[in-house]
């Protein structure tokens, strides 16, 4: 199994793996015409997104530092520094505007729970082989993988970040262990909050709480920067604005120029309308796409 990257234990698919996004007919027709919203993180469905990987970081420091002075103080450091990287304010020191966007996917073909929480059972399900949708972004600020809802998982692959963080990166012999945390120099202080608050930022854009285990979601991530700061400017990701429920969304764009991994759709199971095959067989037609059109086959009567 792949991970994001050495340290950070989040599985991630590759060759072969299917994704599955499920949208309105406006949604599917947006997509299929080269572009999709992002949605800002702090406006998802799940009001506790991009918190509970340093729930879960505090949660494993508390059950292994014995010093309560050493980790109250631990503690105050990476609460600061993730909200600074995660808060959409600076970024670098440099002024920057930014946020974290994602697009999320189903593991799952034909979900009940996926038809009814984005389309009442009458959207699409688009099946896209995973590789080539991942190279149509060619994002270097774009990082993926499949969400974890299990918290016994979620303490295991943090305690293994931070054992890889002491055996390889510190060492044991000049960077204190969990027996030695109250003798840390100032130095391997900073270190360790850096470090530890820049694994709670990764974390947090994979670990869900266990209520939302049903959606099997595998997401993708963009951390974009609005304006100022380093980046070219044509690097930067403009913010717009759509309205859902009297509410303003803050959401980017993605050119996805290439549908070659597009490979299949599959109607809900609520259109019982004769021609929304034949409608979607029109517009791919129109689009010069060779994908295979479906109708759901869960029974639902109503």
């Amino acid at each position: 199994m792949e991970y994001l990257d050495e340290y950070i234990n989040v599985p991630v698919l590759g060759d072969g793996d299917k994704v599955y996004h499920y949208t309105s007919a406006a949604g599917l027709k947006g997509i299929c015409q080269g572009e999709f919203w992002v949605t800002e993180c702090h406006f998802l469905n799940d009001s506790s997104e991009f918190q509970v990987g340093t729930d879960v970081f505090l949660e494993v420091l508390r059950k292994n530092i014995i010093w309560d002075d050493v980790y109250e103080e631990l503690k105050l450091e990476i609460l600061r520094e993730v909200k600074q990287m995660n808060e959409s304010d600076t970024f670098d020191n440099t002024g920057a505007y930014s946020g974290n966007y994602v697009i999320s996917f189903c593991l799952d073909e034909d979900s009940p729970l996926l038809w009814s929480e984005y389309s009442n059972f009458m959207g699409y399900c688009m099946k896209f082989d995973f590789k080539k949708l991942l190279a149509c972004f060619q994002d270097d600020m774009l990082v993926h993988g499949k969400v974890i809802y299990d918290h016994d998982e979620q303490i295991d692959c943090i305690e293994k970040t931070l054992e890889k963080l002491f055996l390889e990166h510190f060492g044991l012999e000049d960077f204190p262990a969990w027996d030695k945390m109250n003798v840390m120099t100032l130095a391997q202080k900073k270190e360790f909050i850096s470090w530890t608050s820049s694994a709670c930022v990764l974390y947090n854009m994979f670990f869900k709480k266990s209520w939302f285990q049903g959606e099997h979601e595998y997401r993708f991530v963009f951390m974009s920067i609005h304006d100022g700061g380093f980046i070219k400017p044509e690097k930067r990701d403009i913010q717009h604005f759509r309205i859902k429920d009297e509410v303003l969304i803050p959401y980017i764009e993605k050119r996805l120029d290439d549908l070659s991994g597009l490979e299949s759709v599959l109607i809900g199971p609520k259109n019982k309308s004769d021609i929304a095959v034949r409608g979607l067989e029109y517009f791919f037609r129109n689009l010069k796409l060779g994908v295979e059109v479906k109708k759901s086959e869960m029974p639902l009567r109503y």
